[in-house]
């Protein structure tokens, strides 16, 4: 890698950390495990289920992001509820980030027409930099690199999701509180908060003949102070077993997702981006991979895959 780029990724890395450092993972397979982004797909499978996300983003770049999400979900049928837990571990460079939530969901059976989830979530969000992680070739006089920045922040979170066996669509807010990244109160503490996060996601299925089913959907996020992040993407199922399509964000990335659907419990699912932008010839893409488990009783059994 050049000098120049050098420079010009290490400037960036700098400024997330005294701005956007604080903003929500993004996964390409948002769609195999919404409950990261939305509590209310808690408990939505009716069954125990135990999912892990695996990003590794921008290969070849020193310090690039790294991000691993593990999650549980199951339901109390009794009681028309769901519940969870979900941790993300997400890595950027000097920056270090854990979070910790537990999932609950309240569910309205709409009959014929479908399932109405409502969904909160709360726990805690473990953030710590060590500017001494960075190599300098000039230390700005301005950043004090002696002193790691580790801080618990307490949050809450927002969303409802609706389904049915052809359509679903959900709407979430997984941080309503805007906490401050800085200790110290200063003109620029506003720069250094957790910005609110929008998600508004949908799917559905068209099933083209007895073989092949078709799964576009689409996810938005909308953030104060970033562009809108828009992803579309189409998926063919092959057999109810094998998955596998297309994915774009729109001004960043293109990509190809595969599923696989090894046995009746577990799933095994991967993803590739390009950047589709200038970025893109200094990086070698960015590599996700799902793996997930379902809990069944033996003398229960799944008939077919969930779509949503």
């Amino acid at each position: 890698m050049n000098k120049y780029i050098k420079i010009v990724i290490g400037s960036l890395i700098i400024f997330s950390i005294k701005t956007y450092a604080q903003q929500d993972p993004m996964f390409t397979q948002y769609m195999n495990n919404p409950q990261i982004i939305n509590p209310a797909y808690a408990g939505t499978r009716g069954i125990p289920v135990l999912s892990g996300l695996f990003r590794e983003q921008w290969v070849g770049i020193d310090g690039a992001p790294q991000t691993s999400a593990i999650s549980f979900q199951s339901s109390i049928k009794r009681f028309g509820c769901g519940y969870g837990t979900h941790i993300i571990y997400d890595t950027n460079g000097p920056v270090k980030q854990t979070e910790i939530y537990l999932d609950y969901s309240f569910l309205i059976n709409l009959g014929k027409h479908g399932t109405l989830s409502l969904g909160l979530n709360a726990g805690t969000h473990y953030y710590y930099v060590n500017y001494s992680d960075l190599d300098y070739n000039d230390p700005d006089v301005l950043i004090d690199i002696s002193d790691p920045t580790s801080l618990f922040l307490p949050n809450f979170g927002v969303g409802s999701f609706y389904y049915n066996d052809r359509f679903y669509v959900g709407f979430s807010v997984p941080k309503l509180i805007q906490n401050t990244v800085d200790e110290e109160s200063t003109d620029l503490s506003e720069l250094s908060q957790e910005k609110l996060h929008w998600f508004l996601m949908a799917g559905t299925i068209f099933h083209l003949n007895s073989i092949v089913d078709f799964k576009p959907s689409f996810m938005t996020r909308m953030t104060q102070g970033a562009p809108l992040s828009l992803d579309v993407s189409g998926v063919f199922m092959i057999n109810e077993k094998f998955w596998a399509g297309l994915t774009y964000r729109f001004g960043e990335s293109i990509g190809g997702i595969a599923r696989w659907q090894i046995s009746p419990v577990l799933e095994l699912g991967y993803s590739y981006d390009y950047s589709n932008s200038g970025f893109g010839e200094y990086n070698g893409g960015s590599h996700e991979i799902l793996i997930s488990y379902t809990f069944i009783h033996r003398e229960k059994r799944i008939l077919s895959p969930r779509y949503f």
